[in-house]
């Protein structure tokens, strides 16, 4: 449980290797040159003591259902054991599909 991506699988109920205790979620949208900009930050805690903070941030325009729309989306260790060491402290998106294929990738570190 020393990989990033075990964690993040965890925050969408994708893996049982250890799970949120708590999470607090902030809505930090705002509106930039008429355009509404959506900005959402949680903090998971998990059950072996491990903190991550979770970021995502979008423009709510149309969307074409052909194409993943650009998004920002960032994960990063907040605070771990010693004895955890999780690597990478931080990974960034630019969309939901660049999370999803990584997750899958990654998959095998997730499952064992």
């Amino acid at each position: 449980m020393n990989n990033l991506c075990t964690y993040i699988a965890a925050t969408k109920g994708a893996v049982n290797a250890v799970s949120v205790e708590s999470t607090q979620s902030f809505d930090k949208s705002y509106k930039d040159q008429d355009i509404v900009v959506s900005c959402i930050e949680s903090v998971f805690q998990f059950s072996n003591g491990v903190v991550i903070k979770y970021l995502s941030e979008s423009d709510l325009t149309d969307v074409n259902e052909q194409t993943c729309p650009e998004c920002w989306i960032s994960y990063e260790v907040i605070s771990e054991s010693s004895d955890s060491n999780i690597s990478p402290k931080r990974k960034t998106f630019i969309n939901q599909c660049q999370e999803d294929f990584w997750l899958k990738v990654n998959s095998n570190l997730v499952n064992g």
